[in-house]
């Protein structure tokens, strides 16, 4: 029985991507409707949203926590253009997205047709597999391929449909077969292992840093820290590795980090790279030994040298490493990051219970986000100063996940992010962490959670300021411009929407807020009015950023008297 080039490809992706389609329909793009109308929902569900970015953006935050692939639609020029940021984020974070567009008819393309585009160079970058579908007897190699090389190479496919190629039949070919999906991992040499086991097996102080490569590998990487007795620290996306209750637990590192992990990676003998691929050159450590994992041998040494490089899936390749490691009963490095850690985690404390005059400072908010989420919720958090309070108060425990923009860091993913992560699960907690001027970018997409009654709850960090451009313009010496931000009510505004909302002018009324969205069915929106004028402390300041703020500071008074 022949179908269609759309139900052909519908039938590819059954069984390796997730069951949500993100989108907004549109006449080139109108077959894959019908398709999924006969579907009726048996093995995907569309998800009509408001904003094709929003599509892109749900998509993505499935594929980066599940590893299946990631599904969006948009029709043909406009539609299309709108995932693009969204698919950049996925491809930046190497998740495996399929974007599925139309295009205008065949006999069109090339004569400036209405909502004509050229497809093919404007997703040529953000893809490792990008065409366009000439004919249906393209189908199903051509979906087949595209569904291979995003999950092969975790990043961004796209298929191109022409609207008179979409609803033609095709005979599915002798090609046709199961979308392959590698299980095999990639692990080091036995000499390698034993160069790599030797080095360790001398280090006095040994500090592991832990990356996005190393999800799934926590219990490895607990035992690894135990037998060196070292202490743990992550770049952000390897937040989740290790619990905050953990001892062996050091903090992050980075502008988002802590004063503990910035010791830990100091004051390191040997620091051992699991996974990650932290970009700042300035954090790592100098005069010490570098030796890094990676599935990704173009990785190895990419941002700092290395004295060993071993490719190799983290979990696998710690399985085979540690029969070989020797129990270290020397700790006292261990203990003198303890002792950071207790003191950073007091100055933690004291800066999230202290009193608020006027409105509340953010830290607080985390503090009672923290305080009150589950242990299994799935937070996503939005580019800005909120991933500052993201990282250094939302503790990892129980089965906690996290999600951002974290490469591609752009404003706006975690309303769209929280969308698609409780489509996977509508009974487990998910909490979007924003800042004001990223959820009023894509706010109408709040609609889409209420439509689907999903129960994500949105607490927004209310300063009414972009807060982060704001730091970066004082600490390298510009004055606060053009940055302030005239809010709604967005409590109201969700009321509107038909969401439940919170306002909470007073400070003191932070934690019951929390407490009580948290325990509300449905979608909840929490504004919080906030403190602009916070100070983002790194863990380690440099004279040069004292010095800018300070010039910054003298600049605003001036225009001030001016």
């Amino acid at each position: 029985m022949s179908q269609n080039v759309w139900e052909i490809l519908l039938d590819i992706l059954e069984d390796c991507s997730c069951k949500q389609i993100f989108g907004i329909f549109g006449d080139a793009i109108n077959p894959l409707a019908d398709a999924l109308r006969h579907d009726n929902g048996k093995r995907f569900e569309w998800v009509g949203v408001r904003h094709e970015e929003v599509a892109a953006f749900a998509a993505g935050a499935q594929a980066k926590l599940t590893g299946k692939l990631g599904l969006c639609a948009g029709t043909v020029g406009p539609g299309a253009i709108h995932l693009l940021n969204g698919l950049y984020d996925a491809k930046m974070d190497h998740a495996p997205v399929l974007a599925m567009t139309g295009q205008v008819p065949r006999a069109e393309i090339g004569t400036d047709y209405h909502q004509e585009v050229n497809l093919d160079r404007l997703f040529d970058d953000v893809c490792v597999y990008n065409q366009t579908v000439i004919i249906p007897q393209q189908m199903p190699r051509l979906g087949l391929l595209a569904a291979q090389t995003a999950l092969a190479r975790n990043s961004v496919a796209h298929l191109s449909i022409p609207t008179d190629v979409g609803p033609e039949k095709a005979l599915k070919e002798s090609l046709e077969h199961p979308v392959f999906i590698q299980q095999s991992k990639v692990i080091p040499t036995f000499p390698e292992l034993q160069r790599l086991a030797d080095t360790l097996n001398h280090s006095q102080r040994t500090t592991i840093l832990v990356g996005w490569g190393a999800r799934g590998g926590s219990n490895q990487v607990l035992a690894l820290a135990e037998i060196l007795q070292a202490p743990v620290v992550h770049a952000l996306k390897g937040k989740v590795v290790i619990s905050n209750q953990s001892p062996y637990w050091a903090g992050g590192i980075g502008m988002l980090g802590s004063t503990c992990g910035m010791e830990a990676m100091e004051h390191c003998d040997v620091l051992l790279m699991l996974g990650s691929d932290f970009p700042y050159q300035q954090f790592y450590p100098k005069g010490k030994e570098i030796i890094q994992i990676n599935t990704a041998a173009e990785h190895l040494g990419k941002r700092a040298g290395i004295k060993q490089g071993l490719v190799g899936d983290v979990t696998e390749t710690l399985k085979l490493l540690i029969p070989l490691l020797k129990n270290h009963t020397h700790d006292a490095f261990l203990k003198q990051i303890q002792k950071k850690r207790a003191e950073w985690e007091a100055l933690c404390l004291k800066r999230a219970t202290r009193t608020a005059k006027k409105v509340a400072h953010p830290q607080a908010v985390a503090y009672a986000i923290n305080k009150y989420a589950q242990d299994n919720t799935i937070f996503t958090a939005d580019t800005g100063e909120v991933i500052i309070w993201m990282a250094q108060f939302i503790e990892m425990r129980g089965h906690r996940e996290f999600i951002a923009s974290f490469n591609h860091a752009t404003m706006a993913n975690a309303l769209p992010q929280a969308i698609g992560l409780q489509f996977l699960d509508k009974k487990r907690q998910v909490i979007a962490m924003c800042g004001d001027g990223g959820f009023s970018m894509l706010m109408g997409d709040l609609i889409t959670a209420v439509t689907h009654q999903l129960p994500i709850k949105i607490i927004i960090f209310n300063n009414g300021v972009l807060g982060l451009v704001k730091m970066e313009m004082e600490s390298t010496g510009f004055p606060e411009w053009g940055i302030r931000l005239h809010n709604p009510n967005f409590a109201d505004c969700a009321k509107a929407m038909g969401a439940q909302g919170i306002r909470v002018e007073n400070p003191a009324d932070v934690d019951a807020a929390i407490k009580r969205a948290l325990s509300m069915d449905g979608p909840v929106v929490v504004d919080v009015l906030t403190n602009p004028d916070e100070l983002v402390v790194p863990p380690k300041i440099k004279p040069a950023n004292v010095w800018g703020f300070s010039v910054s500071k003298m600049k605003e008074l001036w225009a001030v008297k001016e």
